[in-house]
């Protein structure tokens, strides 16, 4: 949205930056976020979009977005408001208010009639009310001044009604959110008047719902929260049980009827503490910096409680990762599953000098930890581990696959007949110890084999709770436009070409199968074939990007030439190397060993330089690293398709629908150059587009990541 903060205001507590919203079940509509959080709609509405906006609600909406949405509490419950609305309405408090600020008014027959649809034209004429503006004054009849009033100041952004049409819920919101920035009638941006930080068109919240969230606490077995919440989120992403554990952290805003619950653990043994033992600011546990939240906290981890360095801890986690409370003895004994990302010698003084191997694990909970063991012991990268803490200290051992299969629910809150917890931990991984979090959602509608889970673990409730993937999403490699072959070919190209056309066509026709051209005389189809081979030796990207957009590259040809690229230029190119003497001969023997690739990654042009040749051609690439990222072990073709109609969240090939990474790249394709643009910035209509997807085996992948745009004139 232009001009509109990023939508998880919620998150934007947690973590008092913007954030980007995570998929839920209210979508990603910044304006549902903020409704929810001020009180003006509730989680069942907000699961409710489509439904009318009524009078009752568009009352409360208002009351939402104004200066009065924390007093609606504090009003008593006096007497028939309407013949229609007696105070024992949920919408009582919300209407008195809209009504006496003049905002709505109710019917000459003495109802307000709160179940009525709401019209566009009405809902403009209550949100200009709500910015002060005297309606009876502007210029025209109604509806029209209202409307064109409305278009004016933005209110209408976004919305696609027209006059006389009932507007959903969603719309609704979204004409009242977009009065955050607007001008009032005293010519200020009514979000200010309101409390709320302005900067450069953007609002910002987080300060006001901050200043009414009571926490941190942590839950016993007899915990229950004073009111039921409307929005709930678990380790920061949206969920629909309020279900409190012991040793749960939980923060909540009363108001907005909204809760924070955490049960994130940080547990190890404790080797460092900052600036000072005896009064410490942040803990090291497990290799990983925790800021310690409360001077309580502060002096069980300090000298002077005995505690610090060498002590075995459980850490309580809540927002930013903040220890709230300090575990020890048997309730600091904890279990972490992972995968190993790096394993190396370090000297350890805690005692006494030694050295010990550091390994550095990937968990569930999506935490990094690393643990000091015995220096002979074996933890490859990639390896399956579980960290085990008791009050004797760390330990860490292997683990054997344990897998399941099934499809991930479209909702994702199972794999097949089994949920999934609440706080389900989710991470994918690579061979190469390369790991991430997932969430649930992200697998949503995907068939997992059981090749595909490596690790998952159940709890006492019989649902899944932790899982180990095996490079399922596809998210996990990192992805690129290749420019880095026609870079280094454009410029021989015609000189090889004319130089080595006998020898270069000779291998090219051995390594496809066909006979050489002297003895035995080409059909049509070998030909075509034989042509494709070779244009492999000395690719164009702009051979390649209009060889889709006209159909001649299609994709069987692509799929069969990629499958074999690796050969194929190893092979043709030392072939010619051998043949041809010169500077020409050392190049072509440099590419059959590897070569350099220009990317562009990112948005940004980026050269890779490896000893190995990849099968790689042109346009989009997936490129594997190791875990530390400085090591490229992989580098695929992405699959072409050429785009007819965009979607928010798709694409669309003719009658196949192909969805988008989150992280998608866009590129315009101009005068032979990759040039980063965005989505909204082109078009079917002005651009050929082709989107590159990874079509290498990944159950939760198949997701365009690379979309390049050539314009049509």
């Amino acid at each position: 949205m232009k001009k509109r903060f990023l939508a998880f205001l919620l998150a934007v507590c947690v973590a008092v930056s913007m954030l980007v919203l995570p998929a839920s079940a209210v979508g990603s509509n910044a304006a549902v976020q903020t409704a929810t959080a001020l009180g003006g709609l509730t989680a069942e509405q907000a699961g409710s979009l489509g439904a009318p906006l009524t009078r009752g609600q568009a009352a409360r909406l208002l009351t939402a977005f104004s200066a009065y949405r924390d007093t609606t509490t504090a009003q008593g419950r006096t007497g028939r408001l309407y013949s229609d609305v007696d105070s024992d309405s949920p919408y009582a408090v919300y209407i008195r208010t809209a009504v006496q600020n003049g905002w709505m008014t109710g019917y000459s027959d003495g109802s307000f009639r709160p179940d009525n649809t709401v019209t566009l034209e009405e809902a403009c004429t209550m949100a200009l009310r709500l910015l002060g503006y005297d309606v009876a004054k502007l210029g025209g009849t109604f509806p029209t001044a209202q409307l064109s009033k409305a278009s004016a100041l933005g209110l209408r952004n976004e919305i696609n009604a027209r006059q006389g049409e009932t507007l959903t819920l969603e719309q609704g919101t979204m004409l009242f959110y977009n009065a955050l920035t607007a001008m009032n009638g005293s010519g200020q941006v009514y979000a200010s008047t309101l409390g709320f930080a302005v900067s450069n068109g953007q609002v910002d919240i987080s300060s006001v719902l901050l200043d009414n969230v009571k926490g941190p606490f942590v839950a016993d077995v007899s915990t229950v929260l004073p009111f039921a919440p409307a929005a709930i989120y678990r380790n920061d992403e949206v969920t629909t049980s309020a279900a409190l554990s012991p040793y749960d952290v939980y923060y909540y805003n009363e108001s907005a009827r909204t809760v924070w619950i955490y049960n994130k653990r940080a547990a190890g043994r404790v080797t460092a503490v900052s600036p000072s033992a005896s009064a410490p600011t942040s803990v090291t546990v497990a290799g990983v910096t925790y800021t310690i939240a409360s001077p309580s906290v502060a002096y069980q981890l300090s000298s002077l409680s005995g505690g610090g360095v060498g002590q075995v801890v459980t850490l309580l986690l809540g927002m930013n990762d903040a220890a709230v409370s300090v575990l020890t003895g048997d309730a600091a004994d904890a279990v972490f599953y992972g995968v190993v990302q790096s394993s190396s010698r370090t000297l350890v003084e805690t005692n006494s000098a030694e050295v010990q191997q550091a390994v550095s694990v990937m968990c569930t909970d999506g935490t990094a930890r690393t643990v000091n063991v015995n220096n002979k012991l074996n933890f490859p990268a990639g390896k399956l581990v579980e960290i085990s803490v008791d009050g004797d200290g760390e330990s860490v051992r292997s683990i054997s696959p344990r897998s399941t299969s099934g499809s991930v629910s479209a909702d994702g809150t199972a794999l097949g007949d089994t949920p999934f917890a609440d706080n389900v931990q989710i991470i994918d991984t690579t061979s190469e110890g390369v790991a991430g979090a997932v969430r649930p959602s992200r697998l949503s509608g995907v068939t997992l084999s059981e090749s595909d889970i490596r690790y998952y673990t159940t709890n006492s409730a019989g649902q899944i709770d932790r899982v180990i993937l095996d490079d399922v999403t596809g998210d996990l490699w990192e992805y690129a436009a290749l420019d880095s072959v026609r870079r280094l070919t454009d410029e021989a190209a015609k000189k090889i070409d004319k130089k080595i056309s006998d020898k270069a066509q000779d291998a090219a026709r051995e390594a496809a199968g066909l006979p050489a051209a002297t003895t035995t005389k080409v059909d049509k189809t070998d030909e075509e074939t034989f042509q494709d081979v070779k244009n492999i030796l000395v690719p164009s990207t702009s051979d390649v990007l209009y060889g889709l957009i006209d159909g001649s590259v299609v994709s069987s040809t692509w799929n069969t030439l990629t499958g074999k690229t690796d050969q194929l230029f190893s092979y043709v190119l030392r072939r010619t190397g051998d043949s041809v003497g010169g500077t020409l001969g050392d190049f072509l023997n440099y590419l059959g060993e590897g070569a350099t690739y220009v990317c562009y990654s990112g948005g940004k042009q980026v050269a890779y330089s490896t000893a190995t040749k990849y099968p790689v051609i042109a346009g989009g690439i997936a490129i594997g690293r190791s875990a530390d990222g400085k090591a490229i072990n992989r580098m695929l073709q992405l699959s072409p398709v050429v785009v007819d109609k965009l979607g928010a969240a798709s694409v669309m090939s003719g009658d196949k629908r192909y969805e988008t990474a989150d992280d998608m790249q866009v590129y315009l394709w101009s005068n032979g150059q990759y040039f980063a643009t965005s989505l909204p910035k082109i078009n079917t209509e002005d651009y050929k587009l082709i989107g590159w997807y990874d079509n290498f085996g990944c159950s939760g992948g198949r997701k365009i990541r690379i979309l390049v745009a050539v314009k049509t004139n």
